[in-house]
């Protein structure tokens, strides 16, 4: 897995994109200090997974995307791509199968990161599986960057074991070993939570048992409860709908009564609407002549006093001429003496102006000291400030440090002193559980007993509920069926009524006619309308009404004297028109034609209807020989040939004379046989349905008294089961307060066993943190005192610095103050020139106003005298023509008076008959309110028992209307239930349901703890093995790079001796690894006695050691050989160059003899601060130079 190309962009200073590509055994990197050498390192790790932004040399890790510089603004995201070659087949097996591997990771400002294999969306565990036991990854032995040289000799043994770990191959085995611990520990957890959950389920399934009974009992009430109020409700709708139905009728009526008088009241209107109109025409001749009066009277007026206007103008004209001759004369002398004033003060302004500009040029020099002090001070200023800070942070350091320290042993104390108070708690809450659930059980045997008695009880109810349901039922059905007749003989009697007295009033009727029936109703010689006369067939109502047509509405009286006193009657009070016929004026004499023969002929009309003896001659003689056929049809195709009328039954008639009439739309004659047909079939139908209904009624009593014996003893086993009930529902709070405290106090002890669990783990951790505290302590106090010293060093340089600055300042304040003298004083004369010249030109301006306003003047008074003469002749024009206006105005408004109180007469009678129709209008809105009222209280009762019970009223009305009259005892059980339901409490409806589905539960969960049990056992299982296999490798690894760096040592070092020691042997799995090193010519000893370049050293042959037991792929040594004197860096570049067969390299280093070692150099530039740029240096030739010799070098 060798580096074949890293690409950068946005990542630190490397802001543009940057390629560099590794095609060599051997690369390096050069420049300057602090171009952005190392950031190449940094780029690497970062993109191999680095989580910790400090080991990027950063505090955040959005400190690694480009900032910004003087030049170049913050860049948006930081980009990292890492190409491997993967032909060596070391990748795990998913990835064996590509040439190259793409390694990359995006970091945008928002926080978001993405990690990408061959370009495709990974999580950061498939990129550190993906190097594990490689010896590649963000921590391993193949990049050794700043600091990481001394980290390896400095460390403790525990950390430095790493590096064997990583080269054995181990580390894959502790980070799946780490993952099962995890696995385990959450295993446990979930075996905790199992166990809690599977005792808590235990615990409550007994008390989920007595809710569900308690749930039963509470649906069985509400039950009993909705059928009581549905009984209620619904007798309280049939009563409302029938007083409904009788209001509704009864507002039919007076609206009719309304609709008459109402016809006759746009009679009278429409005529007074005539009226008005013709008035409104006088009228608008009033306003016309009236508006044409005012406007000549306006006009006068007007011009009057336009000519007062005019001759008031003609006098300001002259006054105002005589003022600006004055004012020429006084602009004369003012402009001659702005014009001495202004000489005297420009002679002045030379000489100020030479004494302002030499004042100017001592100031500028002044203010050029001052600044350049003032930058001097500034940055003595920031120094101060800074230190200051640095001060303020390490001073905060220490406070936070010392107090942190103070507070260890007071939270020890605390800690212990809780902990016992803690346990005591647990035992009183212990043995408080176990009072309770003896008190629980001693509860349970008594509401068993309780519930056995009510057990029997409910069965009794329950058999009469039975029996009392198949009453209800047949009561029902019997009151389904009254109802229904009822129902139809009230509207039946309704409607009779209705039709009867439409008839009474003859509806329908001209006024003559109404007028003669009402006003010789008890007369016996007036028999009554033809129309009551005559009947037929109701399949013959349209013939018989085509045939007589207006006919039917002849008024049939006794003799001819009768008739002329009825039409004297119409006439002398003018009520209108009517005919009569007298029954004894009829001609005698039969029928003369014969009935013709043909298709449809039905009979001659006279022989198929009906009427009484007396009225046999007055039926003959006006239908006369009219024949009814079928169709149109068949009266046109015997048209001519019988020499008589006929009439379809559709009533179309065809008379032998030609005549044709039919048609369709109202037809009175019709309306008045259809009336009296069904007033006549109402009569018969309504005393059939009342024998039925008393029949009904007689039965439905019968019903009646059997339910209210049943009922009485249901009431006694309803009695009997309450009180059952209250000791059931009283025994079953008192079992849940119990529960309730035994839970509350199960949870409270749990809450307490937690808390001493985090108790005893707060205090291990006391005296971890207390030795923490102290080191923190002593770094804090040195950081404080470095800077304290600084301090006092920048704030002397910044007092001096000042000094001289406000002495400069001051010298500049007093050079700024006469120049400001001499400019203000310069100032001042050029604004007195420039007001004189402003004056004199305004003067100027002036003087040729007033001479254009005098030529003004005196045109506009010659323009006023003309119009002032105009406006007299005008003027007694308009006079006469006004007097002639007023004298046609009094004419027209005499006729206006005259119409008027016409109209007012009209308007009296008209209010007589709104008074009227007001008081018919008053019972309709009576009746309209109560309908609405009875409207609104159905309403109310449908949303109620909606709301209740979600039932719609109306559905169930057939269930419970048939059943007995709701009495005093019903609404008493009905609050009784509520009571019942009230003293129940909470109930938990969903009990049944819940208390199933636990136990389902509970069998669910005891097979998942025997599932999480053989799990826990496989996963030690496998921890075993990891354990053994990690031994073995760790001690196969220990061995080889121990007898590698024996050998590499010496080499390195030109002499002495060294090795690797275990500080457990006996504990591979922990031990730690240390060092023994003696370099020549010195004694063995401590690792820390050793100078920089020895400890230097010493870690690179361990380094390589490491390398010549397992090879990484790559290696990455970030100026490394900085230590080194030129001799070791000679051994360094050797042996490097000896290890590139196994091996790729990548040195950062400022070596020159590192830097021959090397096949391709990078050069890391800044031509813009703050922005890194990559220059590439390949060293050609068979060997590489040698210290001295020339290279050829190209730039790529």
């Amino acid at each position: 897995m060798k580096i074949k190309k890293l690409e950068i962009c946005g990542f630190k200073s490397f802001v543009d994109k940057t390629v560099v590509h590794f095609d060599h055994e051997v690369t390096g990197i050069v420049g300057p200090n602090g171009c952005g050498k190392s950031n190449i390192v940094d780029a690497i790790r970062w993109v191999m997974g680095e989580q910790s932004a400090k080991h990027l040399r950063g505090k955040s890790m959005e400190d690694v995307i480009f900032n910004g510089s003087e030049s170049r603004g913050p860049h948006g995201f930081a980009e990292v791509s890492l190409t491997f070659d993967n032909t060596d087949g070391l990748t795990p097996p998913e990835f064996r199968d590509y040439a190259e591997i793409k390694v990359s990771r995006r970091l945008d400002r928002s926080g978001r990161s993405d990690y990408l294999i061959n370009s495709t969306p990974v999580r950061l565990l498939d990129i550190t599986n993906l190097f594990l036991g490689t010896g590649v990854g963000t921590r391993a032995y193949s990049i050794i960057e700043q600091g990481r040289i001394g980290y390896i000799v400095s460390s403790k043994p525990e950390d430095r074991r790493h590096l064997i770990e990583e080269a054995a191959g181990v580390t894959r085995f502790k980070a799946r070993k780490r993952a099962a611990e995890r696995k385990m520990d959450q295993t446990r957890q979930n075996l905790l939570r199992v166990g809690d959950i599977i005792g808590e389920i235990e615990r409550s399934l007994a008390s989920l048992k007595r809710q569900a009974q308690k749930a039963e009992r509470y649906k069985r009430y509400r039950g009993e409860m909705r059928d009581l109020e549905l009984h209620v409700a619904s007798h309280r709708w049939l009563e409302l709908t029938s007083t409904q139905k009788v209001v509704g009728a009864e507002l039919d009526d007076a609206s009719a009564r309304t609709a008459g008088r109402r016809a006759a009241l746009r009679v009278r209107e429409a005529e007074l609407d005539a009226e008005r109109t013709a008035l409104g025409a006088v009228e608008r001749k009033v306003d016309g002549a009236q508006t044409r009066a005012y406007e000549l009277d306006n006009r006068v007026r007007l011009l009057e006093s336009q000519i007062t206007h005019h001759l008031d103008r003609l006098e300001g004209l002259k006054h105002s001429e005589r003022q600006m001759e004055r004012e020429l004369g006084e602009m004369a002398g003012q402009r001659e003496a702005h014009r001495q004033e202004r000489s005297l003060l420009e002679a002045n302004l030379e000489d100020l102006e030479v004494r302002e500009q030499e004042a100017d040029e001592v100031l500028a020099r002044e203010n050029d000291e001052l600044e350049r002090r003032r930058a001097s001070a500034n940055e003595a200023e920031a120094a101060v400030n800074e230190t200051r800070r640095r001060f303020g942070e390490a001073d905060n350091r220490v406070h936070r440090a010392e107090a942190v320290a103070k507070s260890f042993e007071a939270r020890r104390v605390e800690g212990h002193a809780r902990l016992e108070k803690l346990r005591a708690d647990r035992e009183a809450l212990e043995r408080l559980v176990v009072e309770k659930r003896q008190a629980l059980a001693a509860l349970g045997g008594r509401l068993s007993g309780l519930r056995g008695g009510s057990v029997q009880t409910v069965a009794r109810k329950e058999d009469i509920e039975v029996e009392l349901t198949a009453l209800r039922e047949a009561l029902s059905e019997s009151d389904a069926s009254l109802e229904g007749r009822r129902e139809e003989l009230v509207q039946k009697r309704s409607r009779l009524r209705s039709l009867e007295e439409i008839q009474a009033r003859f509806e329908g009727m001209d006024a003559g006619v109404r007028a003669l029936m009402t006003r010789f109703a008890d007369d016996p010689r007036f028999a009554g309308l033809l129309a009551d006369r005559v009947d037929c067939d109701v399949e013959l109502t349209g013939a018989l009404a085509g045939a007589l047509g207006d006919r039917l509405s002849w008024v049939v009286v006794s003799d001819v004297a009768a008739g002329l006193e009825g039409l004297s009657f119409l006439a002398s009070e003018e009520k209108g028109r009517a005919t009569v016929i007298a029954r004894d004026a009829i001609p005698e004499g039969g029928i003369q034609t014969d009935v013709p023969t043909g298709a449809g002929v039905r009979g001659r009309l006279s022989d198929l209807v009906r009427c009484q003896p007396e009225d046999a001659a007055l039926v003959r003689h006006v239908l006369g020989d009219m024949v009814v056929v079928d169709t149109l049809d068949n009266a046109l195709a015997l048209r001519g040939h019988s020499g008589v009328d006929l009439v379809t039954v559709a009533g179309d008639v065809v008379a032998a004379d030609g005549r044709l009439t039919g048609g369709a739309g109202d037809d009175a004659g019709a309306h008045l046989l259809e009336v009296k047909r069904e007033v006549r079939e109402l009569r018969e139908a309504v005393g059939t349905l009342t024998t039925v209904v008393d029949g009904a009624v007689a039965h439905h009593g019968e019903l009646r008294t059997r339910m209210a014996t049943r009922q009485a003893e249901l009431d006694a086993a309803r009695n009997e089961s309450h009180g059952a009930e209250i000791a059931i529902v009283t025994a079953d709070k008192e079992i849940e307060r119990t529960e309730g405290e035994v839970q509350a106090a199960t949870r409270q002890g749990e809450a307490v066993e937690a808390e001493i669990v985090q108790v005893e783990e707060a205090l291990a951790n006391v005296g971890d943190e207390e030795s923490e505290g102290l080191r923190e302590i002593d770094s804090a106090r040195a950081a404080r005192q470095e800077a304290e010293g600084e301090l006092s060093e920048h704030v002397v340089v910044l007092q001096q610095r000042r000094s001289a600055t406000e002495a400069q300042a001051a010298t500049v304040t007093e050079v700024r103050v006469l120049a400001a003298q001499a400019r203000e004083r310069a100032e001042g004369d050029r604004g007195a020139v420039a007001r004189i010249v402003r004056s004199m030109e305004e003067l100027d301006a002036r003087k040729t106003r007033i001479g254009a306003d005098l030529a003004d003047a005196a045109r506009q008074q010659g323009r006023l005298v003309a119009e002032v003469f105009l406006s007299r002749e005008k003027l007694a024009d308009t006079v006469r023509e006004a007097m002639h206006a007023h004298e046609v105005l009094a004419d027209v408004r005499g006729t206006f008076d005259k119409a008027r109180e016409g109209l007012a007469a009209q308007e009296t009678d008209l209010k007589e008959l709104r008074l009227e129709i007001e008081s018919v209008s008053e019972r309709v809105n009576e009746l309209t309110l109560r309908e609405r009222e009875l409207a609104l209280e159905l309403d109310h009762l449908l949303d109620n028992i909606t709301e209740r019970h979600r039932v719609d009223l109306r559905a169930v009305l057939i269930d419970f209307h048939a059943r007995e009259i709701p009495d005093a005892s019903i609404r008493q059980r009905i609050d009784e239930l509520i009571r019942l339901i009230e003293r129940m409490g909470e109930i938990n409806l969903t009990a049944i349901e819940e208390y199933e589905e636990k136990s389902e539960r509970y069998e669910y969960l005891t097979g998942q703890r025997t599932d999480l049990e053989d799990a826990l056992s496989q996963l030690d299982r496998a921890i075993r093995q990891m354990n053994r296999e990690s031994r073995r490798l760790f001690k196969d690894a220990f061995h080889g790079i121990n007898e590698r760096f024996q050998k590499v040592f010496p080499t390195m070092f030109g002499g002495g001796r060294a090795e690797l020691r275990l500080t457990e042997p006996d504990n591979l799995l922990e031990s730690g690894v240390e060092i023994i090193a003696q370099p020549p010519g010195k004694r063995l000893g401590s690792l820390e006695l050793m100078s920089g370049g020895e400890k230097a050293l010493t870690a690179v042959s361990l380094i390589f050691a490491i390398f010549q037991y397992k090879p990484s792929p790559f290696c990455l040594l970030d100026e490394v050989d900085a230590p080194l004197d030129e001799a070791n860096i000679s051994r360094f570049a050797e042996a490097v160059r000896r290890m590139t067969d196994r091996s790729q390299f990548i040195i950062i280093t400022h070596a020159k003899r590192t830097m021959e070692t090397t096949d391709v150099l990078y050069g890391v530039t800044m031509e813009q601060p703050g922005v890194s740029k990559l220059v590439s240096v390949q060293l050609r030739g068979d060997r590489r130079p040698a210290a001295g010799d020339t290279a050829e070098i190209a730039v790529a």
